[in-house]
């Protein structure tokens, strides 16, 4: 089971309407970058079944943003704003300035 950002962006879009359990465990495999195995012998249970836990609270996720497409939309909004302070850098500093302060507020809007 490879660990990728796209699932640790999921965890932290949609990690909210999981289990506590699923949540942790989710988190210590992405967040904390523990093995199966470490994440067994935390838990007290086997690592098959921190695998099928994982397994299935990926899936959720996926059916998750299939639904709902949060993850999409906020790459998507993120993407522009990058091209927009890229377009903002040939305009005059005043103009420029201005621009890069609206994009700090959506940018802060986006994340807290």
């Amino acid at each position: 089971m490879a660990k990728n950002l796209d699932n640790a962006v999921l965890l932290d879009i949609y990690g909210a309407m999981l289990t506590e359990k699923q949540y942790d465990t989710l988190s210590a495999y992405y967040n904390d970058d523990l093995s199966l195995a470490e994440i067994a012998e935390n838990n007290g249970i086997t690592r098959q079944g921190v695998h099928k836990s994982i397994t299935g609270a990926q899936e959720y996720l996926l059916r998750l943003e299939e639904a709902l497409g949060c993850a999409k939309r906020h790459k998507e909004l993120s993407d522009a704003l990058d091209e927009l302070e890229r377009a903002a850098e040939g305009i005059s500093l005043t103009q420029r300035g201005e621009i890069l302060r609206l994009v700090e507020k959506i940018r802060n809007i986006i994340y807290s």
